[in-house]
């Protein structure tokens, strides 16, 4: 539970950084460099993110799974 939390609050992490980036960049008009910033914390979220990601799959705490988990058996293709 805690770490579906953590990455829901790295994902509102991320659409606030992009949202200040945005609200920067039309505001300031190229004068600050707020906006660079603001995307820098975003890329560094999104790259710590996906390499705890990585880190907990390897570690076996979490478990990727494909669409449909379960195999399907004995079907046969109708034509």
């Amino acid at each position: 539970m805690w770490l579906k939390l953590f990455i829901l609050i790295a994902f509102i992490g991320i659409l606030i950084s992009l949202g200040s980036a945005l609200y920067y960049m039309v505001n300031d008009k190229g004068s600050s460099k707020r906006t660079v910033r603001a995307l820098t914390w975003r890329i560094g979220i999104s790259v710590g993110l996906f390499a705890l990601i990585m880190l907990l799959s390897f570690m076996g705490v979490i478990k990727p799974h494909g669409i449909q988990p379960t195999p399907i058996q004995n079907t046969k293709i109708v034509q």
